[in-house]
């Protein structure tokens, strides 16, 4: 293409993109037709005028444990903003700060985005949201309450992974349940799969739900037509003052809380950090002990430890190079007062202050992972160079899907990388962590210790994460990599979430348990645990172990403890696959497989306990494969009920997964 045509092409796009991001916002008139029937037919809610003389009011809330249900709602709601324009107010909030038992019978439209977290259960920050409308739920169903929630119209989009049994479990109750209370729902549930492409999976559902709101009055008039955008989104970003006292102190980036929920984390000392692997392997895996004494943590068995690791010092100064910002200088960080119809209440709350821009970009700024499309059109109104501005706003709009694929998805190239590629946007303190770097989010770890033995001091087993990625980059996992070269001795912020992986409740109940590498994790505190009651002569029932790796010679890992528990009769059998150790791969499902004859008899008639820690795409995929096969090689039966049995199996609590 000639310079000068590629020149004005670049003008156009980027004079698009500055004015989608405009200040200036602008209404225009027009009539829309009225929705006057839900999903299943039913007649739809109606605003009155009389009882809310101002604007509709939009309530989008979340329940969210990584951000991408947050991520989600705010999206939603900056396409809410641009298409309706100030007729409607848009209240993007955590579900966790909204009050439901006074607000939700008095809403008009809710929009939930809620997660579903481990094998279906609500997110940290829903759980009490989701406790509640659960119980709300049964009491109009038994007939002890009347419906209350007629007149509230809603929709929900579910984020969950196929590879767990009880997929967007939290999301199909949630849409359940209002219905139960008397709401109506306006369009389909959304089931977003985070094993496939969840980006996608939303914007379908955001498409059907936007078809519906245009034919409703449940919002006010719409301002752009044609689907030409002509509203601007706001880019969010917090104010910042510069604090230049020099007798000002820097806070703690978190206070010291009791460490039994992630609002209140407590900073532990971690007094080990070990190598777990031998000199002959290529890969690492660190066994850590985090010392939790004089906090408010307790925990059991198979729960999870959430640690709030810190970016690298060299990733750090990377950053600061690019954005030009000084890593000395001390920060406030404030929510400006909402305008219009409240974007800004879309900044989550600020971190504490004043702190170094040094421990901000440390503790929460996630750039070394892949930005969305969201923060690119954020970060493309501060490029001052036209070319690389157009090209920002390009891979964020819909027309660059594919280019966004391309250039950022499959190298999966990181913000940091972003950054470097575009020297030109160099966006605001505010911004940058307004809506350009996601915060960084706590790692979760299965707890590989039981409180019988370690009572303040919580063990993790932690594979240090080291890949080459397409781009050059050498990708080091932002935790494992810190518990490696900094973690003993250190200090990090730590809360515990329990599970509802547990041990049966009588220690004579026989358990089988699959967990190669790091899946072993619950399992060694499964382990600890009997060891500690068959120290006060509790009977034990038998307990068989499956467990795999490479190499019996590199990453065997805790070799010596399990023969141990062998030998003393806490383990009843040990069943190892080294995948590489012959010249046929040998994995954990097969020696399952080749045990159906021992196995059948503990489930079928000793009611035993089943299982599985580790990798859900294949692992725990072939693994269920196995005992389905097992069902069926034991009984006789067909597949398909033998899949019954299995799933049985599930819903009575006693084959259960703890998977990632």
């Amino acid at each position: 293409m000639d310079a000068q045509v590629l020149l004005v092409v670049s003008f156009i796009v980027v004079v698009a993109a500055l004015a989608i991001l405009s200040i200036r916002r602008k209404t225009y008139k027009g009539t829309k037709p009225i929705l006057s029937a839900g999903i299943d037919g039913s007649a739809l809610p109606r605003p009155s005028i009389a009882d809310d003389p101002g604007k509709p009011v939009v309530r989008i809330l979340y329940g969210t444990q990584t951000g991408t249900a947050e991520r989600f709602s705010k999206q939603l709601g900056n396409e809410l903003r641009s298409r309706y324009g100030d007729s409607t107010i848009v209240d993007v909030r955590d579900v966790e700060t909204y009050k439901p038992e006074q607000k939700l019978a008095t809403e008009k439209l809710v929009l939930f985005c809620m997660a579903t977290y481990g094998d279906g259960e609500p997110t940290d920050n829903a759980a009490v949201f989701y406790s509640w409308l659960l119980k709300e739920a049964q009491e109009v169903e038994g007939g002890g309450k009347e419906p209350f929630l007629q007149g509230v119209a809603y929709a929900v989009f579910g984020l969950g992974n196929k590879q767990y049994e009880h997929f967007n479990e939290v999301g199909k109750k949630v849409y359940k349940s209002l219905k139960t209370c008397g709401a109506m729902p306006i369009v389909r549930r959304g089931d977003g799969d985070d094993d496939g492409v969840i980006d996608d999976d939303f914007e379908k559902w955001c498409a059907e739900l936007l078809e519906v709101l245009d034919k409703s009055d449940l919002v006010g008039k719409r301002v752009n037509q044609n689907g030409q955008q002509t509203v601007p989104v706001s880019v969010p970003a917090y104010d910042v003052e510069v604090v230049r006292s020099a007798d000002t102190r820097e806070v703690a980036p978190f206070p010291s809380g009791s460490g039994k929920d992630v609002h209140s984390p407590f900073w532990a000392k971690i007094t080990t950090v070990r190598e777990l692997h031998t000199s002959q392997s290529d890969r690492s895996c660190v066994h850590v002990e985090v010392d939790v004494s004089g906090s408010g943590i307790t925990y059991e068995a198979g729960d999870h430890i959430a640690l709030f690791a810190q970016n690298s010092e060299a990733v750090v100064k990377r950053v600061a190079d690019v954005l030009c910002f000084d890593l000395d200088a001390l920060i406030v960080l404030s929510v400006p007062k909402a305008a219009g119809n409240g974007s800004n209440g879309d900044l989550p709350p600020p971190f504490p202050g004043p702190i170094t821009i040094r421990t901000a970009l440390s503790y929460f700024a996630d750039v070394l992972s892949s930005p969305h499309r969201d923060a690119l059109l954020a970060l493309s109104t501060f490029a001052a160079d036209r070319e690389e501005a157009a090209r920002l706003a390009l891979l964020a709009s819909p027309q660059g899907k594919q280019e966004y694929i391309d250039f950022i998805g499959k190298p999966h190239r990181s913000l940091l990388e972003v950054l470097q590629a575009f020297p030109s946007a160099k966006p605001t303190i505010g911004a940058f962590f307004g809506c350009i770097a996601p915060r960084l989010q706590p790692r979760f770890y299965s707890i590989s210790s039981s409180p019988k033995l370690h009572h303040c001091c919580i063990h993790v087993t932690c594979a240090v994460v080291r890949d080459l990625m397409s781009t050059g980059r050498v990708h080091e996992g932002v935790c494992s990599t810190w518990l490696k070269r900094h973690g003993d001795g250190a200090a990090v912020p730590v809360f515990v979430r329990h599970s509802q992986f547990k041990l049966p409740q009588s220690p004579k109940i026989p358990i089988i348990m699959v967990g190669p590498g790091t899946g072993l994790a619950p399992f060694r505190g499964f382990l600890q645990e009997r060891a500690a009651l068959l120290a006060t002569g509790m009977e034990l029932g038998p307990a068989h172990l499956f467990y795999g790796c490479r190499s019996r010679h590199h990453d065997y890992i805790y070799q010596e403890e399990l023969e141990a528990y062998v030998a003393s009769g806490v383990l009843s059998n040990l069943h190892l696959a080294f995948s590489r150790d012959q010249s046929t791969k040998d994995y954990v499902q097969h020696h399952v497989e080749r045990q159906a004859a021992i196995l059948w008899p503990l489930i079928s008639e000793c009611g035993a306990h089943l299982y599985v820690c580790g990798d859900a795409k294949n692992m725990a995929k072939d693994v269920h494969k196995a005992f389905v096969g097992l069902v069926q090689t034991a009984n006789g039966c067909t597949g398909t009920q033998a899949e019954a049995v299995v799933k049985e199996l599930s819903d009575s609590g006693r084959y259960q997964r703890d998977v990632w």
